[in-house]
């Protein structure tokens, strides 16, 4: 990340929280969920300690699916942006969310192929190419859990993200995560 990009996240973060004094903002790390391995989020209440907020962070994400003909690595770096809604009085609330995770990922595929018996292979014949490649992707994420936060203090979040792709940018991947996630509201 360089850092002109840091700046601009630093600018924004202080912006979003002089803009928002009188509503409750946390910092988290999260495991899992859009994250897909670790991430750190900031999230913020339109109002007060419920209702409207949104959610933006930075993880690093790993994953890998492994057949009989194809093996195929997916790591990269995404940001989640997240609309959600609190719904219960006092600390615990149920969370609900929709979102988008966009990022940078590095692909590697293993792809194995047979050809059928001919007269130059009588037994046949396998062949493996691999394919390495860099690229934009994103994908799109529920959000259902439980969030315990104070308006000044510690907060947990639990809870279930499944996730989905569309198009030719999106990562083909469809996956149903737990998360855990630990922060502090200010």
């Amino acid at each position: 990340m360089t850092k002109r990009t840091i700046i601009l996240l630093a600018l924004l973060c202080t912006t979003l929280g002089a803009i928002a004094q009188d509503k409750v903002r946390n910092i988290s790390v999260e495991a899992l969920g859009a994250q897909n391995t670790i991430g750190i989020n900031y999230d913020t209440r339109l109002h007060g300690n419920s209702g409207w907020g949104y959610r933006i962070g930075i993880g690093f994400g790993y994953g890998n699916s492994d057949s009989f003909f194809e093996e195929t690595t997916i790591k990269g770096v995404g940001i989640p942006l997240e609309m959600n809604y609190l719904l219960g009085k006092k600390n615990s609330k149920l969370e609900l969310g929709v979102g988008t995770s966009i990022g940078v990922y590095r692909i590697k595929e293993e792809l194995a192929y047979y050809y059928e018996p001919s007269p130059e292979h009588p037994e046949g014949k396998f062949e493996t190419h691999f394919n390495k490649d860099t690229r934009f992707g994103y994908f799109f994420f529920g959000n259902i859990g439980y969030r315990y936060q104070r308006p000044k203090g510690f907060v947990f979040r639990t809870g279930f993200t499944p996730s989905f792709s569309y198009g030719k940018c999106g990562l083909a991947r469809t996956f149903f995560y737990p998360y855990i996630s630990f922060g502090w509201s200010f």
